[in-house]
Formats: C-alpha cells, sequence, structure tokens
C-alpha cells in the first residue's frame, strides 16, 4: 500500500490518503463516510495508522475497496512531508559504496594523493589499501546518528550552508519503525519495520574529513544542515518481496546520471535494526537509513550539485524525492 499526506482545505487540514489503482482515497473522508471512528483517530498520522493496520489489514483493505468517489482526492490537492522523525540513524550497508566514495573523497577534497591512488590501483589493480573498510565495519552493522529535526520533504527547498563546497546527495532506502524492541533478534526487528521511503541524505563533502578523519567524531556539520524524504511511503509487507531486484536512478536537471540497485547490502534490515536495539529501545517514529545505495551520489558517479540544479532520486516501487538545491545566504 502507497500512502501519502495531503492538505485537504483552505484551512491547511491534512489526511492520510492510500492509492487505490490511479486515485488516493482521502482516510479522513473515507472514515467520515462510513461512521468508522476508530479509523478517524488515526487518519492523519502515519506511524498511529501504520500501527492500526497491522491488526486491521483486511478490514482496510476491504474498505479502501468499496470506497466512493465522493472519498477521492483531487487532484490539486497539495502534498506535504508525510511524518516527522523522533530519532535517525542511518546505517553504511553497502561495502562498495563505502570504497568508491572514499576514492572520490581523496579526489576532491585531499587531491595531492590522488596520483598516487591512481598509480598503486593500475599497477597492482587492487584497491588503495586506505579505501578499505576497517575490520570492525564487517562485524556490525555501524550508524551515526543525525538531525531528525532537518528532515523535510519532497518538494521542499535545500539551502546548504555557507561552508559547504563540495555538494553531495545520497541516494538511500529509508526505512520507518512502527514497533518497540529491545535487544530484538532478526525476524522482530525485521517485523519492526512498517514502511519504507525514498531517502536523500545531504551531503557537505569538504567538511566530512576532517570532523569524521581528524577528531574521530562525526559526521555533524557535513551532513544536519538537510535530509530529504519522499512525500509517499509504502508499507513493507508490499515492498519486502521485491527489495534485491528494486532499481534505483539519480536525475539531475531531468538527465538520469546514476543507477543503482537494492541488492548490495552488507548485512540484512533485520540484522541492522537488530543491532540498533542491542542494549537499548527502539522506539515507533524512529527513522532509518541503510546508507548510500553503491553509485548513487556525485562522489562516485562524479555528477556533483551546484547551486540551483535539481536533484530527484528514485527507487522502484515506491516512488521519488526531489529538491532544489541553493547555497544558503
Amino acid at each position: 500500500m502507497k500512502i501519502k499526506k495531503l492538505v485537504f482545505n483552505k484551512q491547511g487540514n491534512t489526511s492520510l490518503a492510500v492509492s487505490h489503482g490511479t486515485e488516493w482515497i482521502l482516510l479522513k473522508q473515507l472514515a467520515e463516510e462510513i461512521k468508522d471512528n476508530n479509523l478517524l483517530a488515526v487518519c492523519n498520522d502515519l506511524i498511529s495508522f501504520l500501527q492500526y493496520r497491522e491488526t486491521h489489514k483486511d478490514k482496510i483493505d476491504q474498505i479502501i475497496a468499496l470506497a466512493k468517489k465522493t472519498s477521492f482526492a483531487r487532484p490539486d490537492m497539495e502534498e506535504v512531508m508525510i511524518f516527522k522523525p523522533i530519532l535517525y540513524r542511518d546505517f553504511m550497508l553497502g561495502e562498495q559504496h563505502v570504497i568508491n566514495s572514499g576514492r572520490g573523497m581523496i579526489k576532491n577534497c585531499i587531491p595531492s594523493m590522488y596520483p598516487i591512488l591512481k598509480v598503486y590501483e593500475a599497477i597492482t589493480r587492487h584497491t588503495f589499501p586506505p579505501l578499505k573498510p576497517k575490520k570492525a565495519y564487517y562485524e556490525n552493522p555501524v550508524y551515526y546518528k543525525g538531525n531528525h529535526l532537518s528532515f523535510v520533504g519532497s518538494g521542499s527547498e535545500i539551502q546548504y550552508p555557507d561552508y559547504a563546497t563540495v555538494w553531495d546527495y545520497e541516494l538511500e532506502l529509508g526505512f520507518i519503525i512502527t514497533k518497540q524492541i529491545r535487544n530484538a533478534d532478526e525476524k522482530t526487528a525485521l517485523d519492526a519495520i512498517g514502511a519504507f521511503c525514498v531517502f536523500n541524505d545531504f551531503s557537505a563533502r569538504n567538511v566530512q574529513i576532517p570532523e569524521m578523519k581528524q577528531t574521530g567524531f562525526g559526521p555533524c556539520k557535513a551532513k544536519d544542515f538537510a535530509s530529504s524524504i519522499s512525500n509517499v511511503v509504502v508499507t513493507a509487507d508490499e515492498l519486502l518481496p521485491h527489495l534485491n531486484s528494486l532499481k534505483t536512478r539519480v536525475i539531475i536537471n531531468n538527465e538520469t546520471v546514476a543507477t543503482g540497485q537494492l541488492n548490495e547490502f552488507l548485512f540484512t534490515l533485520g540484522q541492522s535494526v537488530a543491532f540498533a536495539s542491542k542494549g537499548e529501545t527502539v522506539y515507533p517514529g524512529e527513522f532509518m537509513g541503510t546508507g548510500t545505495i553503491p553509485n548513487c551520489c556525485g562522489l562516485e558517479n562524479r555528477h556533483l550539485l551546484k547551486s540551483g540544479d535539481t536533484i530527484r532520486l528514485e527507487i522502484d516501487r515506491i516512488g521519488f524525492v526531489e529538491n532544489n538545491v541553493k547555497r544558503e545566504f
């Protein structure tokens, strides 16, 4: 099931809407028409609706199938950000992304080292040793916690701060937690995921190396200024059976500059969420990202951003997140 949030009147009131063929059904309108107070209570909150759907899926599917045209959303209704995370964790599940982006980081941020890298890899036909992840990377699905308050939806303008000189984006699969877990096993952790979205982790690469390599902390100012998520989410039961076959696309100013696929994760999503719950409680409303899909950031595909660009990231079966970028003044 696809879900988004729409503004349905001049007062700015909102309601979740669910897809039905080529139409979108406004849950508030539907709940009022069929006099379903339980559905009405969750019609404007994504987490509450996903939790309600968990135990009422057949009922919801039935009433949506029988929905009248009076509950259909109008084409002119504005989409808004579907939910605001209470916490944000970002994993780094793509090993090839780690290597490729490291190569791009050296080229763009430590150019004096790049000729050495090129010569080494040309002669040995092996990865430049500093690019390889450390041993600990292969032992657990590592993540960092970012700024959940800087999330915006598709269509919002992104302002890069004045200290940013290397503007990048990162196409990721985002997932939304709808169950409370602690010390969960892989299956229980996977079941805690309620929905997926397209996620763009914007980055100022020129400050990322000083933050992470020189201090041992971070990233912070390299990423905390903005992240964006698609206005449409897809329920986990609909997406998970197709996860490894999903294709991704990076589109800048209407030109497809890179593609990828969700089949190169070092750890499963269940293993990742389970690790996050080790020794701490993971709560409904948390947001997590997979880390960049290989080849789907500018450091890897050599298509960085500049002021005025429009960046659109797509994942099959979900949709897209699109934002215009400019420099903050």
